[in-house]
C-alpha cells in the first residue's frame, strides 16, 4: 500500500511567532511516495534566522506501520507544540518516512538520515547551526532517533543515495524498542502477550535466515552502542504493555558500558503513550513532565 499524506503543503505563521513549512520535500526513492517533512523556525516568514540556531528532529511513532510528522501520543494540537519548542531558538523538524508495509527496515533509518543530511545541505537556507543538531522519538520513532545518534557506519544502508555521515549530537527517546533480540524475552517476563505479527516483526520482514538475523541486529541500536554515541535521554512507563520498559533499562545499561552520559526516568502509573488508564489527570502529568525533561535536556545541550 501506498500512503498518501493528506497535510497540505503550506507556510504559514503560528499564534507563538514561528514560521510553519508543511509539507516539504527532501527525497524521492523511485516507486515510493515523496518523503516531507514540516519545519518551524523562529525566523520570520521567508526571512533566514540572523543566527544559526541548533536543529531538533522529531520522529513520529505508530509502530512504523502507521503515523505522521504532525501528531504524537495523547497530544491534541501537536504542530502548536513543536511550533511552541521552536519559539524557544530551535529550528524544528518534523519527519515522515517510509512506514513497514511500503519498505523493510532499515529503508526508515535511510530516510531519517537522508532528512538530517537535506537540512544541514541548506543549513545557511535554514539557520541551521550543524554542530548542534538532536533528536527526539517517541515509541517506533525512539528506535529511529536512537540509531541515529550511533555512529553512522553502524547501520548498512540499502539506498545508495543515503547519507552514512548524518548523525546527531544527542537524542530523547520516549518509551522506545532497543533490541529486538530480547523483546520477546523481556515482554514474557513481564507477562505481556505480543503477537506473531507485532509492529516489530513487520518492521523486520517474516523471512528466516542469516538476512533476517543481521536485520534484526541492525535494528537494535543497543548493539551497536559505541564512546561516539550520543548523549540520551530515556523515558518510559513501567506499565507498557506494548514494550517493555526493560528495554529502556537495557538501552542505559548498553550506554553506561562505553561512557556515554544518560539518564533514565521510568514513570510507575503510566503504560505506553505515557497513559494512565485509570486517571487521565495522570495521563496530563506524566506528558508534560516528559516534555519539560525532554526541553531541559534539549536546552542544557544546546544553549
Amino acid at each position: 500500500m501506498v500512503y498518501k499524506d493528506l497535510f497540505p503543503v503550506m507556510e504559514t505563521v503560528l499564534a507563538s511567532g514561528v514560521t510553519l513549512l508543511g509539507g516539504l520535500q527532501y527525497h524521492r526513492v523511485d516507486g515510493y511516495r515523496p518523503l516531507t517533512l514540516d519545519l518551524y523556525s523562529p525566523s520570520k516568514k521567508g526571512q533566514p534566522h540572523p543566527r544559526q540556531l541548533p536543529l531538533l528532529i522529531y520522529i513520529h511513532g505508530g509502530g512504523w506501520r502507521r503515523g505522521d510528522s504532525h501528531r504524537c501520543g495523547v497530544f491534541t494540537d501537536f504542530p502548536r507544540l513543536l511550533g511552541d519548542i521552536a519559539s524557544r531558538g530551535y529550528v524544528v523538524a518534523a519527519v515522515n518516512y517510509r512506514l513497514s508495509s511500503e519498505a523493510k527496515w532499515p529503508a526508515q533509518i535511510d530516510d531519517i538520515r537522508t532528512a538530517v543530511s537535506f537540512l544541514l545541505n541548506q543549513a545557511d537556507v535554514f539557520g541551521i547551526d550543524p554542530q548542534r543538531v538532536y533528536a527526539w522519538g517517541v515509541s517506533a520513532g525512539a528506535q529511529l532517533a536512537a540509531s541515529l545518534g550511533n555512529p553512522a557506519e553502524s547501520v548498512s544502508s540499502q539506498d545508495q543515495h543515503c547519507p552514512v555521515t548524518a548523525s546527531v549530537h544527542g537524542v530523547a527517546a520516549w518509551y522506545g524498542v532497543f533490541d529486538f533480540t530480547t523483546f520477546g524475552d523481556q515482554a514474557l517476563q513481564l507477562g505481556i502477550e505480543i503477537p506473531d505479527d507485532a509492529p516489530e516483526w513487520r518492521l523486520i520482514g517474516a523471512e528466516s535466515g542469516q538476512d533476517r538475523t543481521a536485520r534484526i541486529r541492525s535494528a537494535s541500536p543497543a548493539f551497536h552502542t559505541t564512546s561516539r554515541t550520543s548523549p540520551m535521554l530515556i523515558l518510559a512507563g513501567k506499565k507498557d504493555r506494548k514494550v517493555p520498559y526493560l528495554q529502556s533499562m537495557q538501552m542505559k545499561d548498553a550506554l553506561d558500558r562505553v561512557g556515554v552520559p544518560n539518564f533514565i526516568y521510568i514513570y510507575e502509573e503510566v503504560g505506553h503513550s505515557f497513559i494512565c488508564e485509570d486517571e487521565p489527570a495522570e495521563t496530563n502529568r506524566v506528558n508534560l513532565s516528559a516534555i519539560n525533561k525532554t526541553i531541559d535536556f534539549f536546552d542544557a545541550l544546546a544553549f
